[in-house]
C-alpha cells in the first residue's frame, strides 16, 4: 500500500477585511462625530457664499487652505491620532482580549497591518468628508485651485502618517492604556521639555550664558514644535494691496517626518513580534525598558521636584545673590530624583514594597544628581570666560533694559566695538563679585540700579555669540575707573551712542512721528495728520533730530536711572518700516525719543511747526529744573 500525500502551499494574508470593517464599525462614533463637527465648516462657507455678492478669488481660497494645512492640521492630527491608536490597540492592554486576538487564525503581521490601516482610515475619514465638501463648493462657485488642494492633501497624509506611526510605536512599548497617552506626550515634547529644564538649571550657575535665549536646538526631536517652526504660509503682496501669490514653505520638513513615521511603524512591527501577551497591564511591555523608565523618571523628577524643593526651601532662607549654590542644589536634585525613582519602582512592581534592597539604585540616583550639578556648574567649555577677540568681531549689538534706549549696533565704528568688548571682558573678570553681590535696600536705595544687558556678537566666521547679564550698578562703582559700572556709563557718554538715540535703523523708511506732550491741550499729535497726510513735516522734524545729534545736543543716559522723571511728559515716537527679504514683507517699528532742554534744534522745529508753544516749553523746562 502506498500513501499519496498532496499538499497545497498555505497563503499568507497581510490584511483582514473582517477585522478592518469591525474596527470601523465599532468606533464609528469617534470618526463619525469628528466628521459631523468638521462638516460645519464647509456648510458655513456655503451659507456665507450665498449671502455675499462678490465671489472668492482663487488666491484667497488657496491662502485659506494653506492656513488650515499649516495652522490647524498639525495640532488637530496630533491629538486625534492618539485617540484612534488607543481605539485600535486597546486590546493589547487587557489580558483576555489580547489572548483572544492572538489565538485568531491571523498572525501578528496581519494584525498590525490591519489595525494600522484601520487607525489611519479613522484619522483620514473626517478630512476626506470635509475636503470633498469644500472641493464641491469651490467647483460650484468657480474658485477651485488644484495645486492648493494637492498640497493640502499631501500635508494631511504626511502628518497623519507621522503621528499615527508615533502613537503605534508608543502603543507597543506599554501594556497599560493610561500610560500610552503619557508615552505619546513624552515622545512629542520630552526633548523640548528636557532642554528647557537643563538650560534653566545651567543659568542658575553660569554667568551670562543666556542659554534660554538660544533654546530650540533640539526642536527637531519634538515634531509638533518643529513643524510649526518650519512649516508655514508665505504670501506676496502686490504694491496695490492685492494678494499676488500664496505658497507653503517647509513642506519638505513634513515629508521628512512622514518618512520617520513610516520607520516608527516598521519598528512597531518588530516590537510586536517580540511582545509577550502577558505584558498586558504592565507599565512597560519589555524588560529592557524597565531601567530606562525607572532612571528616566528619576532624572525628570530630579529636575522638576528637586528644583521645586530648592526654590521653596533654600532660595528664600539661605541663598544670597542670583546664582545657585552647587551643594544644596545637588542635595535637592537627589531628593527629587529619589521620589521619581521609587514612584517608578512602585509602578513597575505594582507594589509599595520597593524599598528593601534598593540602596544601589539610590546610590546611582545620588551619583546622577552630583554629575548633573557638576556638568552645569563647572564651566568645562569656557562659556563664561569667552570674549571674542577684536579681529574676530564683525559687529556687536547691545540692548540694555536698565535704561530706556537701544538697541545699539556697532560695526564700522571699531572704537565703539572695542569699548563694548572691554566692558564685556570686565564683566567676565568680575564674575565672583557679580555672583556675591545683592543690594541692601535699607542702605542702598537710589544708589543701586539693575541692568539686564544682552550682548550679541556677529563674528566674521558667520557664527553668533550671545550673552545675557543681570548686573547691579552702584553710584560708588560708577565713579571708580575700570569697573564695569564705570565703563557702561562711559559707553553712554560716547557721542556716537548718544547720536543713535534719535536714529531709526539703517535701511528703514520713516512713516511719521508722534508727539506726546502733557503740556499741550490735546497731549498728542502726529506729523502725518498735522500736515494733511504729507511727510514734509515728518522729514523736517527728523532732520532737526539729526542736527541735534550732529551738534552733540543729545544728553547721555544716566545708568542709575531708567529715565528722567518727566520723560513721559514730553517725548517723540518714530514710526518706521523695515523690509524683511526672507519673509518678503514689511515690519512696523517704533522708537521713542525722550526730549531734553539741550535738544534745541528739535524744540525749535516743534515750536515752528506749532506742535507746542514757547510758553508750554517754558513750563516743561521749569518743572524739569525743579526736579533736579
Amino acid at each position: 500500500m502506498s500513501w499519496e500525500v498532496s499538499s497545497m502551499p498555505s497563503k499568507r494574508s497581510f490584511f483582514n477585511r473582517t477585522l478592518f470593517r469591525k474596527n470601523l464599525s465599532r468606533f464609528w462614533p469617534l470618526w463619525g462625530g469628528i466628521s459631523l463637527v468638521g462638516a460645519m465648516l464647509p456648510l458655513y462657507l456655503m451659507l456665507a457664499l450665498i449671502q455675499q455678492a462678490e465671489p472668492i478669488e482663487r488666491q484667497h481660497f488657496a491662502e485659506g487652505m494653506y492656513q488650515l494645512a499649516a495652522g490647524f492640521v498639525p495640532a488637530f492630527t496630533c491629538c486625534y491620532a492618539i485617540l484612534c491608536a488607543m481605539a485600535v490597540w486597546g486590546y493589547l492592554y487587557n489580558a483576555r482580549a489580547v489572548g483572544m486576538m492572538h489565538t485568531l487564525p491571523v498572525d501578528r503581521t496581519c494584525l498590525l497591518v490591519t489595525n494600522t490601516l484601520s487607525g489611519l482610515a479613522m484619522v483620514l475619514i473626517p478630512y476626506a468628508v470635509v475636503g470633498a465638501m469644500v472641493c464641491l463648493i469651490a467647483l460650484g462657485w468657480g474658485f477651485f485651485d488644484l495645486v492648493a488642494i494637492v498640497n493640502t492633501v499631501v500635508t494631511v497624509l504626511m502628518i497623519t502618517l507621522l503621528f499615527f506611526g508615533m502613537a503605534t510605536l508608543c502603543a507597543m512599548l506599554t501594556g497599560h492604556s493610561f500610560v500610552l497617552p503619557v508615552f505619546y506626550l513624552l515622545a512629542n515634547f520630552l526633548a523640548f521639555f528636557m532642554e528647557m529644564l537643563t538650560t534653566t538649571l545651567a543659568e542658575e550657575f553660569l554667568l551670562g550664558v543666556g542659554v534660554m535665549e538660544n533654546m530650540g536646538r533640539l526642536c527637531f526631536l519634538s515634531p509638533v514644535i518643529q513643524i510649526y517652526k518650519s512649516f508655514r504660509v508665505q504670501t506676496e503682496i502686490l504694491p496695490g494691496g492685492g494678494l499676488e501669490e500664496c505658497r507653503l514653505t517647509g513642506l519638505w520638513v513634513v515629508v521628512l517626518y512622514a518618512l520617520i513615521g513610516a520607520v516608527m511603524l516598521a519598528l512597531a512591527w518588530f516590537l510586536y513580534q517580540k511582545r509577550h501577551s502577558e505584558s498586558a497591564g504592565d507599565v512597560v511591555a519589555f524588560r529592557w525598558l524597565r531601567p530606562v523608565f525607572r532612571y528616566g523618571l528619576a532624572l525628570l523628577s530630579g529636575l522638576t521636584v528637586g528644583r521645586l524643593l530648592f526654590e521653596l526651601f533654600w532660595v528664600p532662607l539661605f541663598q544670597r545673590g542670583y546664582y545657585a549654590d552647587p551643594v544644596p542644589m545637588g542635595i535637592c536634585l537627589f531628593l527629587g530624583g529619589l521620589v521619581g525613582y521609587y514612584a517608578a519602582s512602585m509602578l513597575l512592581e505594582k507594589s509599595l514594597r520597593v524599598f528593601k534592597g534598593s540602596w544601589r539604585g539610590a546610590l546611582l540616583v545620588a551619583a546622577g544628581a552630583a554629575a548633573v550639578c557638576l556638568l552645569v556648574s563647572v564651566d568645562m567649555f569656557g562659556l563664561e570666560a569667552r570674549v571674542p577677540e577684536l579681529e574676530e568681531i564683525e559687529s556687536v549689538t547691545v540692548l540694555d533694559r536698565g535704561v530706556e534706549s537701544g538697541p545699539y549696533s556697532a560695526e564700522e565704528d571699531r572704537e565703539v566695538v572695542e569699548e563694548l568688548r572691554r566692558f564685556h571682558q570686565t564683566v567676565v573678570d568680575s564674575r565672583d563679585y557679580i555672583r556675591s553681590y545683592a543690594p541692601d535696600w535699607d542702605q542702598e536705595e537710589l544708589r543701586a540700579f539693575s541692568h539686564t544687558i544682552r550682548l550679541v556678537y556677529r563674528l566674521k566666521n558667520g557664527s553668533t555669540l550671545e550673552r545675557l547679564y543681570d548686573l547691579w550698578l552702584t553710584s560708588e562703582r560708577v565713579k571708580t575707573d575700570g569697573t564695569f559700572d564705570n565703563l557702561l556709563s562711559a559707553f553712554y557718554q560716547n557721542p556716537a551712542v548718544r547720536a543713535s538715540e534719535t536714529a531709526i535703523p539703517k535701511g528703514a523708511k520713516l512713516d511719521d512721528i508722534d508727539i506726546f506732550c502733557d503740556y499741550t491741550e490735546l497731549s498728542y499729535a502726529s506729523t502725518s495728520d498735522h500736515a494733511g497726510g504729507q511727510d514734509t513735516e515728518t522729514q523736517a522734524l527728523y532732520a532737526a533730530l539729526q542736527k541735534d545729534a550732529e551738534e552733540g545736543n543729545i544728553p547721555a543716559r544716566d545708568v542709575l536711572r531708567f529715565s528722567n522723571k518727566r520723560s513721559y511728559a514730553f517725548y517723540l515716537e518714530l514710526r518706521y518700516r523695515t523690509y524683511n527679504a526672507r519673509e518678503n514683507s514689511y515690519h512696523i517699528g517704533y522708537k521713542p525719543v525722550y526730549l531734553a532742554p539741550s535738544m534745541t534744534r528739535t524744540l525749535e522745529a516743534l515750536v515752528e511747526m506749532e506742535y507746542v508753544t514757547q510758553a508750554e516749553l517754558e513750563a516743561w523746562q521749569r518743572d524739569l529744573s525743579m526736579e533736579q
